[in-house]
C-alpha cells in the first residue's frame, strides 16, 4: 500500500500540481503583518488512493482521517511524518439515509457504547490530537450522545471541531460543559468543485478571519480541491492572514462559536449531513 501512496506522490511532483503561480507567490515581496489566521481541515481522508494528493498541501493544513478505512493508517502516518496535525473524522448518524461508515456513532447507542466506539476509533489513529464529526446532522442535535462523546474526549485530552452539518447542533455546548476545547467550522470550501466557487469560499474565509481574528474552513481530498489549494494558499498572506495549524488555533483564547458563522450554518445542507 505504501508503494501506491509513493507513486501518487511522484505523480504530484511531476504532473504540475505545484503551479508556477503558487511558486511565484512564495517569493513575492513582503506582505503586511497578519490580521487574522485561517485554519483548513481536509477531512474524509482514508478511502481513495487519490487522497494521497493531499500530502502535497502545506504542512499547516490539517488532515482529518476516517477510522478503519483502507488508507487511514497509511495516510495518517505519512501526514504526521510531514509534521502536520492529524485529527479523527468520527462518523455520526445523519438525517439522510447515507451510510456513515465504520465506527459510526448512532442515536440508538447507549452512552457506554458511544464512549467505547470513540475510544477504539482514537486508538486506531494514535496521532489524532482532536476530533470532528463526519456527517452527524441527527446525532449532533442530541444532548445525551454529545455528553457521552465529550466526556470521552475530555478523558483522552482531545479537542472537538464541530463540522456544523446542522444549525441545531448542541456539540459546542456539550463540549464547553465537559471542559473540552471546542471550535466550529465556518466555511465549507468545496461544496462545488469549480475554481471560481472555491475561490469565493476562500475569500469568504479570509474575510471572516480578518474581521474576527480566526476562521476555520473544511475541504475534502478531491483532486480539483487539492489543485486549487496548492495554487491559492501560497498567496493568502498578501491578504493579511496566516495559514495556521489547528493545534495552534486551539491554543489561542476561545474561538468565536456562535455569531459570525450563523449564515454558513444555514447553508450546511449542501454538505454531507
Amino acid at each position: 500500500m505504501s508503494r501506491v501512496v509513493g507513486r501518487s506522490l511522484l505523480l504530484i511532483l511531476f504532473a504540475g500540481w505545484f503551479s508556477p503561480a503558487g511558486l511565484a507567490a512564495s517569493v513575492s515581496l513582503p506582505h503586511p503583518a497578519p490580521r487574522g489566521t485561517i485554519t483548513i481541515i481536509i477531512d474524509d481522508i482514508g478511502y481513495r488512493y487519490t487522497d494521497a494528493l493531499a500530502l502535497s498541501l502545506p504542512p499547516e493544513v490539517t488532515f482529518s482521517v476516517l477510522p478503519n478505512t483502507p488508507l487511514a493508517s497509511e495516510l495518517a502516518l505519512s501526514g504526521h511524518a510531514q509534521g502536520r496535525d492529524i485529527m479523527l473524522h468520527l462518523p455520526m448518524e445523519a438525517h439522510s439515509d447515507r451510510a456513515q461508515g465504520p465506527a459510526a456513532l448512532t442515536s440508538d447507542m447507549y452512552p457506554e457504547a458511544i464512549s467505547d466506539t470513540t475510544r477504539q476509533a482514537l486508538l486506531s489513529l494514535p496521532f489524532a490530537i482532536g476530533v470532528n464529526n463526519h456527517m452527524g446532522s441527527r446525532l449532533t442535535e442530541q444532548w445525551q450522545p454529545m455528553q457521552a462523546l465529550m466526556r470521552t474526549l475530555k478523558a483522552h485530552d482531545k479537542f472537538f471541531i464541530d463540522s456544523r452539518t446542522t444549525i441545531g447542533s448542541v456539540a459546542e455546548q456539550a463540549a464547553l460543559q465537559a471542559g473540552v476545547p471546542v471550535a466550529r467550522r465556518h466555511v465549507f470550501l468545496d461544496n462545488q468543485l469549480d475554481e471560481s466557487y472555491m475561490q469565493g469560499q476562500l475569500d469568504r474565509l479570509i474575510k471572516l478571519a480578518r474581521k474576527h481574528g480566526s476562521a476555520i474552513g473544511i475541504a475534502h481530498p478531491h483532486p480539483q480541491t487539492i489543485r486549487f489549494l496548492n495554487q491559492a494558499l501560497g498567496s493568502v498572506s498578501q491578504y493579511g492572514v496566516a495559514l495556521t495549524p489547528v493545534s495552534q488555533l486551539m491554543q489561542q483564547p476561545s474561538v468565536p462559536v456562535a455569531d459570525y458563522a450563523r449564515k454558513e450554518a444555514r447553508t450546511a445542507t449542501t454538505a454531507p449531513r
